[in-house]
């Protein structure tokens, strides 16, 4: 076959010359190729390009196999070939040994393009022959990689489908409600049979839910999801006779093709109403949450509990799952996080206490609980509880600062605690009691029998017939003295008080608790009054604390220590037999009522007002107890001065009362909160200006989050004063002088003062001040200095400043500027011939016109005299000569009305505007002046521009 290319147009009858067959065979949409009888390329078509990405030049003169097919698929070709014929072939027998004359061979042959593509194409080769010429062959190419890829897709399907809980399917994007593919185990699914669907076209139609029908009978829902699947829920007509529930996921894929899976969830969709029910009358919030591998997530399924713990509803949070996340309060999101993630990571149950922030300032308490299930695509399902705990946490707080009070009180009191687990065989202590022995707290914790090794021998038995009593339940607890055995071997004297504090369902005792206080110097003591006189003599003289013995039957001293003869400034001499009326400054009477009230220790602390022997009155603390001495009771009084504290704590006192009314006085509003967010102090102004309804005492001890959500509502933004207020406490930093606008447009300064004392932070104190009046006075001051007085557009100072803003701006983004100088033509004759006030009236007239004709961007200002300027930001210089020239015309139109007639002036206009080779901002108002000039020089009412290199410029 010759397509050697030859010119002249065919006659009627005569055969297409090769120039015309070739520009045929290019515009035909099917790829053609064609081989001369060696099998070298001789003709490679516009569509056979753009099927492999070769063009003609680069494949023709080439053989076929070598070029385009695959080097093994080659091979093995030729090689059954070759032992089908019995003899040796070529790589271009493989396409043509086969071929008959007049019929068409087809193949499907796996093509490479150019582009390393793989095609998988039909092939169909015809051998032609010209007369008096050599034969070849004609090839047609059709790519169906496509399809078969779609066919290898549904074979696949099919058989994953053929025993499954899905029933696979496809429709066309042009009719997505026409089944065209479905798989066989549709029939044990839905009960109908493959055939039946895909030979009614409206069968899925037929069978939809009439309730379903406004919502889906179209089916363009499931077209447009590119990536991912979209999911329905749907009533459909089961083929036994009854309706179930589908779950339809809907992909569409490449080409024009959707594909899409059922499931039968009627089941799923029953136990989800049974659910429901529990969920309703279950307290707190249940959820499913579904998260992907790359993290995000939403929810499946959510209790309507959800508006209780987080404020919002069950469709919201299925719209977008971060509002639940939004609420948990930001100091307690990372911890929440974190255990999540380890929750997942080791497949254990998640369980969190965190805090949530309600939209009406509320923070509440909650504990979660859930369990995450890993997915085959590695996707997680959690199943989850959450419920509100605030009350619960409030108790445990409130337990714990009890607990505190308490061990802080037994540490001052040096009291030592323990608690007997009977059941368990634990024996528990406090720190303070194993200071008290001397002993390491493992070693006691870990060895309960250690503590009756501690027990003197004299006293061991003592000690186990009062422990039997209680396990035996013949008395409810005990109080005994007796002598523990210190690790360093000194003896130490405790009083051991004890009680069962738990009984199990068999009446059995199984906890006792009991305390612990060292007794060692009483008895000490004790046994030196038992002793001997001596020795307590020897005690009270020697000792640093003021003592006195007094006879309560007389009232008088009997006897007084060194330290009370220096304290009281007496000799003993004069002490002894003194009446304790000429000491203390009580009423005889009241004194007398206090000695008898410490005689029957029913009280012995007592506080009086002592006068010195100089006549210095002093506050004194006084400890009374009844002593044996010489055969008769005394009372033994040690006294400490406390005038020293006294003096400090009404210090103290006239403090906080000048510190109140210095707060309450204060021309602001102020509130002090402590370390934990709690207001301990607010002032009224702080109540008068954002809470009229309430009273200082109302907000004390409220939450700082609280009462900051009822103020918001006075301010401008309060989303951004709330969310400024978190990141405040964040930061704990010193903020003074923060500019925050009300409502009703005035405007509070804010200072944000966190207190530390000794490092830790103690409490937080804001300050607000109305500053209106000040903004008010800057803001005039601000005009004054750069206002022109007279047309009230900006001055030649402002005017300037703008200028040099803008070239800043120019020089970094090269948007286009453009320049305006203005002057009123003849403006002296109107002076002249008018007068000054004509004058300023035709200049607040110019520049009124002037405001009327620019835009809102644009800057006007009055440089002196009858001099105007304008700059116009993001406008060329064709723009700014179009604005001139309507300036131009209106000032030209414009008259102004006198009562002698009408005056009318003109303007002159340079034009110019910044460009990149300029260093500084005047150069362009320079060329604007130069061009006003020449306009000056033309005539007057002209306009003349420069460009920004210093170029007459002409608009075209």
């Amino acid at each position: 076959m010759s397509l050697s290319s030859s010119s002249g147009t065919p006659q009627q009858g005569q055969p297409p010359t090769a120039g015309l067959l070739l520009s045929m065979l290019n515009a035909a949409d099917t790829a053609l190729m064609a081989l001369d009888a060696d099998g070298l390329i001789i003709l490679f078509n516009h569509a056979a390009e753009k099927l492999l990405a070769y063009r003609a030049d680069e494949l023709c003169g080439q053989a076929l196999p070598s070029v385009l097919l695959e080097p093994d698929l080659l091979e093995q070709e030729r090689a059954q070939l070759a032992a089908r014929l019995g003899r040796a072939v070529d790589a271009v027998e493989v396409f043509t040994a086969e071929v008959q004359p007049g019929r068409s061979l087809t193949r499907e042959w796996p093509l490479r393009g150019k582009d390393g593509r793989l095609h998988t194409v039909n092939l169909s080769i015809t051998a032609m022959v010209e007369p008096g010429a050599a034969g070849g062959y004609m090839v047609v190419m059709q790519d169906v990689t496509e399809f078969k890829r779609l066919q290898q897709l549904m074979t696949r399907q099919h058989a994953l489908f053929a025993n499954g809980p899905m029933v696979a399917f496809a429709c066309h994007v042009q009719q997505p409600r026409v089944v065209v593919e479905v798989s066989p185990n549709v029939a044990s699914i839905l009960g109908y049979f493959p055939e039946d669907i895909l030979l009614e076209p409206d069968w899925w139609l037929q069978h939809l839910h009439p309730d379903e029908l406004a919502g889906l009978a179209d089916g363009g829902w499931r077209l447009g999801q590119e990536r991912g699947f979209t999911c329905r829920r749907y009533r459909f007509w089961h083929g036994a006779g009854h309706w179930c529930w589908l779950e339809e996921q809907v992909q569409q894929v490449a080409g024009d093709v959707v594909q899409g899976y059922w499931m039968d969830v009627s089941n799923q969709v029953e136990g989800e109403d049974r659910l429901a029910k529990i969920a309703a009358n279950t307290p707190g919030m249940i959820y499913q949450f579904w998260s992907a591998p790359q993290g995000q997530g939403r929810f499946s399924y959510v209790s309507d509990g959800v508006l209780t713990i987080f404020g919002v509803t069950p469709a919201q949070v299925k719209q977008d799952a971060d509002l639940v996340w939004r609420r948990v309060f930001a100091d307690d999101q990372q911890r929440v996080r974190e255990e999540s993630e380890s929750a997942l990571r080791y497949q254990l149950p998640w369980i969190s206490e965190f805090r949530v922030l309600l939209p009406d300032g509320r923070l509440i308490w909650v504990e979660a609980r859930a369990t995450p299930e890993l997915q085959d695509d590695q996707s997680v399902r959690w199943h989850g509880l959450i419920s509100e705990i605030t009350q619960r946490k409030r108790t445990e707080e409130a337990l714990r600062e009890s607990q505190e009070r308490l061990d802080m009180a037994m540490r001052a009191a040096n009291i030592g605690l323990w608690d007997w687990h009977v059941a368990l065989g634990r024996l528990d202590f406090n720190q303070q009691l194993v200071n008290m022995v001397g002993y390491d707290y493992h070693e006691l914790h870990d060895n309960p029998g250690q503590w009756q090794a501690l027990v003197h021998p004299d006293d061991l038995a003592t000690v186990r017939h009062n422990i039997r009593a209680l396990l035996k339940r013949e008395a409810n607890q005990y109080q005994i003295q007796y002598r523990l055995l210190r690790r360093s071997g000194e003896v130490l004297w405790i009083l051991d008080k004890g009680q069962a504090t738990e009984v199990d369902g068999n009446g059995n005792v199984c906890r006792i608790v009991g305390t612990v206080q060292d007794i060692t110097t009483h008895k000490q003591a004790q046994k030196l009054l038992e002793n001997s006189e001596a020795h307590f003599r020897m005690l009270f003289q020697n000792h640093g604390a003021v003592m006195i013995l007094v006879d309560p039957a007389s009232g008088v001293i009997v006897d007084a220590n060194p330290s009370a003869e220096r304290f009281y400034g007496y000799r003993r001499g004069e002490l002894v037999g003194m009446p304790m009326s000429n000491i203390n400054q009580m009423e005889e009477a009241r004194i007398r009522g206090t000695m008898g009230v410490a005689l029957q220790q029913a009280h012995n602390h007592f506080t009086f007002t002592h006068r010195l022997a100089n006549g210095q009155l002093r506050t004194v603390d006084v400890h009374s107890s009844p002593v044996e001495s010489g055969g008769r009771t005394l009372l033994f009084s040690i006294i400490h001065d406390i005038t020293a504290r006294r003096q400090a704590e009404e210090a103290l006192s006239t403090l906080q009362r000048q510190l109140l009314t210095i707060i309450e006085n204060f021309h602001g509003a102020m509130l002090l909160e402590d370390h934990n967010g709690e207001v301990v102090l607010v002032n009224q102004q702080y109540c008068q200006l954002f809470l009229p309804g309430y009273t200082p005492e109302q907000l004390q001890y409220l939450g700082r989050v609280q009462v900051a959500a009822m103020a918001a509502r006075q301010f401008a933004d309060p989303q951004r004063l709330l969310q400024r207020l978190e990141e405040l406490q964040r930061s704990r930093e010193v903020v003074l002088g923060e500019e925050w606008p009300l409502v009703d447009g005035r405007i509070l300064e804010r200072d944000h003062v966190p207190i530390f004392i000794e490092g830790r932070l103690r409490s937080v104190l804001w300050v607000y001040r109305d500053i209106s009046s000040r903004k008010l006075q800057e803001e005039s001051l601000r005009l004054l200095a750069t206002t022109d007085a007279l047309t009230g557009i900006a001055n030649r100072r402002s005017f300037m400043e703008k200028l040099e803003d803008e070239f800043v701006r120019f020089q970094r983004f090269s948007n286009p500027v453009a320049v305006l100088m203005l002057d009123i033509d003849h403006f002296k004759q109107v002076n002249d011939s008018w007068g000054h006030a004509v004058g300023d009236r035709v200049l607040r007239d110019f520049a009124h016109i002037c405001q009327q004709v620019v835009r809102k961007v644009d800057v006007l200002g009055r440089l002196g005299g009858e001099e105007f300027a304008v700059l116009l930001p993001g406008c060329g210089m064709a723009g700014a000569l179009a604005l001139a020239e309507r300036l131009r015309q209106a000032v030209r139109a414009h008259r102004v009305a006198l009562d002698a007639g009408e005056l009318q002036v003109r303007v002159s206009i340079g034009v110019s505007c910044f460009a990149r080779d300029q260093q500084e901002a005047s150069v362009a108002l320079a060329l604007a002046d130069q061009a006003l000039y020449e306009a000056k020089l033309a005539g007057r009412d002209q306009v003349r521009a420069f460009d920004g290199n210093g170029q007459r410029f002409t608009a075209a």
